[in-house]
């Protein structure tokens, strides 16, 4: 099929995955965008990443897939699939290696779909692959989110009771999406203080993790009110992140996201495998242990979790310095 004869003036990009898949989806927009720059480009996303994809430069329109709530279970992808047949699409492209998002774009009678049959490679290569059918791609393979002007706004207004500087501040990220990426508490306690030594710190994190981040920051001396445990929307952690000094931190959405604001960043891995889902800036940089049983993605017969506990403070704060 020649991609050039083909009318492709709406497009669809399904991505019903974590916070930072949708951020690593950024070089398949741009590649889309500079493919075809007349075209509205729509990203579907669940709930969850909606203001992320919100952020994409190259995105135009979201909508949301609740595949929790109004659109659960085979009825609700008939009534998502009915939804976005509305729109007359022309092209869909699937980010994930699940079927849902392929069979609703099925559903949907879209004409032309480009999907996965396997899952492997690198995230560039995950990512970008999926437009190899049809021979384009994109030189650019950096990361990029664009914080609206509300963001900003209504982040100092949050903020307001707090003396923050631009660039006068680190942000830690301790915790992970599962328990085996972690920060140790002895070693995050270590960190913070030497941190907090230089320059104010801030704790991120979840709602859900607030009692957590609690414990590190009095392990660590670091003021409870420096905690932003879900405080601050995504959009808002954006701006936030955007304007530190620099960031530590695990292996998880907010890391991809310092990434996509050019936060300089140090990130921390262990069952995960940094080659896949590392940071790539080159103002910043990651340390891995290499142990024989990693990557196991938390799924290892590990009990005491080696590759995180060799990891040492003194290690993060000199590659963070």
């Amino acid at each position: 099929m020649d991609i050039n004869k083909l009318t492709v003036n709406k497009i669809l990009i399904i991505d019903l995955a974590f916070i930072g898949d949708v951020i690593l989806a950024t070089p398949v927009t741009r590649a889309v965008r500079e493919k075809w720059p007349q075209a509205e480009i729509t990203m579907l996303t669940v709930p969850l990443t909606e203001s992320v994809a919100q952020m994409n430069p190259y995105v135009d329109k979201t909508l949301v897939y609740d595949k929790r709530g109004s659109h659960k279970g085979l009825s609700g992808m008939w009534r998502m699939a009915q939804e976005l047949k509305q729109y007359k699409f022309d092209l869909a492209i699937c980010m994930n290696f699940a079927l849902r998002g392929a069979v609703v774009a099925w559903l949907a009678r879209i004409p032309y779909r480009l999907g996965y049959d396997a899952q492997h490679g690198s995230w560039t290569e995950n990512h970008l692959e999926v437009l190899e059918p049809w021979g384009f791609s994109t030189a650019d393979t950096s990361l990029t989110l664009a914080p609206p002007e509300e963001a900003v706004s209504s982040l100092e207004e949050k903020l307001a009771d707090q003396d923050i500087a631009k660039g006068k501040y680190y942000v830690v990220c301790p915790l992970g999406s599962y328990e085996r990426k972690n920060m140790p508490l002895p070693m995050a306690a270590q960190l913070l203080r030497e941190l907090n030594s230089r320059l104010p710190v801030y704790l991120i994190g979840g709602n859900k993790e607030k009692i957590d981040l609690m414990g590190y920051a009095q392990a660590g001396k670091i003021d409870e009110g420096h905690v932003l445990a879900g405080t601050l929307n995504l959009q808002e952690l954006a701006v936030f992140i955007q304007n530190a000094a620099g960031m530590a931190s695990v292996d998880t959405g907010p890391m991809h996201i310092a990434q996509a604001v050019n936060c300089p960043t140090v990130a921390i891995f262990g069952p995960t495998d940094p080659t896949v889902w590392g940071p790539r800036n080159a103002n910043s940089s990651y340390i891995y242990t290499h142990e024989p049983c990693s990557p196991c993605w938390g799924k290892g017969e590990c009990q005491d979790n080696i590759c995180i506990k060799k990891i040492k403070a003194k290690d993060i704060y000199e590659k963070l310095q």
